[in-house]
């Protein structure tokens, strides 16, 4: 009865973090629909700093740290 649930993405805090974290500099480093990318599934809770204006640049264009970095 432990298992890891992604049902946090749906509670309105999750969703203000998914909204506003790039504010503070940080993303949501796997973003969903992005695991062919970064080679991991979706974790709406796994934040990185990159800054404020790397996370504002990754947030606006929809990419991952992977695609703004070029690779």
């Amino acid at each position: 009865g432990w298992g890891l649930k992604q049902d946090f993405a749906d509670y309105p805090d999750a969703k203000w973090i998914h909204d506003h974290c790039h504010e503070y500099g940080f993303i949501i480093r796997y973003p969903k629909g992005k695991t062919d990318i970064t080679g991991y599934a979706y974790e709406h809770w796994h934040l990185r700093y990159v800054g404020v204006e790397a996370a504002t640049e990754i947030m606006e264009q929809g990419i991952t740290l992977e695609a703004y970095h070029g690779r």
